[in-house]
């Protein structure tokens, strides 16, 4: 095996007790390098090939998908209760806003943040010339940075309308790993669930969907037992991706969304395997989205079926659908590692603080909201409102906190 490091021959020469099988290719190598490319698949012509290639991409995509969202699943089921609390909402607001790049009216998730708390001007104001005063973070920063070429400014006046959806898509999302009850815990359920987001549900094509793609556990069979007639066992993200699939097929809305049809799929596997601390993201890939039909399920970005599948090869839903789960499981790890490091400076910073002071708790009301009021941080604390202003100010001051609106009144904070 060659060493990656300077003087990888010195190194070995040192440890005459290393292993032979250190320096011998390992089997799983020599097969992968026998094995044909994607690009010999594709020359050959056959239906053999292609659907070979289509199931490698699947398994690779399945296991990046399961890899990603079980390490997020894991790091999140051990942290603290504010920042287990703070990534929820956070993620959320993201999630929010990549359904609505989808819907080709793209927000920040700090934007839709503080419409939430009353702190933006209409969207509308966007095409006027405003965009400052009504979505500052979205006007901020170029959206071609975020993976789309253009800015959809065309679109900001409808934003104001989908922006309450989205945040209602939030509110659920932030539901769906607590201990109460389960928004999609059985088909009733998750009629009702949608029908608050403003879908118009046939609970009975919802039941038929619901008992066709209910997610089951693996089933446990004795050595040597048959397998039941027509049952297969699939992945619980590969069942949901294939779900998804079969709601937009199923006549359960008209038209079928695929924001409902994604979450009446994934929503249903919180709790379960594979992931018991989060919900399934999926809309936090955005920049890898395909700007296409708003009504339909998501695609890819050329460039990034391309990387994934191979120049000019076609990318399948399921496969394209756990590609996204992996890539927004990755962008909440890199959100959960920004949080745990806010937290610990934060702390850090707070530890001369004398034991009667409010700055730990203002630090803890910070870590759990994408950001936080003086209004709201008096509420929390019970302290008056020029008392939380002050506190806010100083953790601006410590370099814990910074602000989020821009102006002189009416202020905002986020770590």
């Amino acid at each position: 095996m060659v060493s990656d490091l300077p003087f990888a021959d010195q190194d070995n020469a040192d440890h005459p007790l290393r292993p032979v099988w250190e320096d011998t290719p390992d089997e799983t190598d020599a097969d992968h390098l026998s094995a044909p490319s994607h690009a010999f698949r594709r020359a050959t012509g056959t239906a053999t090939a292609h659907a070979e290639a289509d199931t490698d991409l699947l398994l690779a995509t399945l296991a990046d998908a399961s890899d990603a969202l079980g390490r997020l699943d894991a790091r999140v089921g051990s942290s603290d209760e504010a920042i287990r609390t703070g990534l929820f909402a956070r993620l959320a607001f993201t999630e929010a806003s990549g359904w609505l790049a989808h819907t080709h009216s793209w927000v920040h998730p700090l934007d839709l943040a503080l419409r939430a708390v009353g702190l933006t001007a209409p969207a509308a104001l966007a095409a006027l010339g405003a965009g400052a005063r009504a979505l500052p973070h979205t006007m901020a920063q170029p959206a071609g940075r975020l993976g789309w070429e253009d800015p959809p400014l065309d679109t900001m006046p409808a934003a104001d309308l989908a922006m309450a959806d989205a945040l209602a898509f939030a509110r659920l999302l932030r539901r769906l790993p607590s201990g109460g009850p389960h928004p999609f815990g059985n088909a009733a359920a998750g009629a009702d669930t949608l029908a608050d987001l403003g879908a118009t549900i046939d609970r009975d094509a919802l039941a038929g969907w619901w008992d066709a793609h209910a997610p089951a556990p693996p089933p446990r069979r004795r050595y040597g037992a048959r397998r039941e007639e027509g049952g297969m066992f699939r992945p619980p993200l590969l069942a949901g991706a294939i779900a998804a699939q079969a709601w937009m097929q199923a006549a359960i809305t008209d038209p079928p969304a695929p924001a409902h049809a994604l979450l009446a799929s994934f929503g249903r596997l919180v709790r379960l395997a594979p992931v018991r601390s989060v919900f399934v993201p999926f809309w936090s890939a955005y920049p890898a989205v395909g700007f296409g039909n708003r009504g339909a399920l998501p695609t890819l970005r050329s460039e990034t079926a391309d990387r994934i599948a191979g120049w000019g090869a076609s990318v399948p839903w399921p496969a394209a659908g756990l590609h996204l789960i992996a890539e927004s499981a990755r962008m909440g790890l890199r959100d959960l590692d920004r949080l745990q490091t806010a937290a610990e400076t934060g702390r850090n910073v707070l530890a001369a603080t004398d034991k009667r002071s409010r700055l730990p708790d203002t630090l803890d009301a910070l870590l759990r909201v994408p950001l936080l009021t003086p209004k709201a941080l008096a509420t929390e604390l019970r302290i008056a409102p020029q008392t939380a202003t002050t506190l806010l100010r100083e953790m601006q001051g410590r370099g814990v906190a910074r602000e989020t609106t821009g102006r002189g009144r009416f202020r905002a904070y986020a770590v």
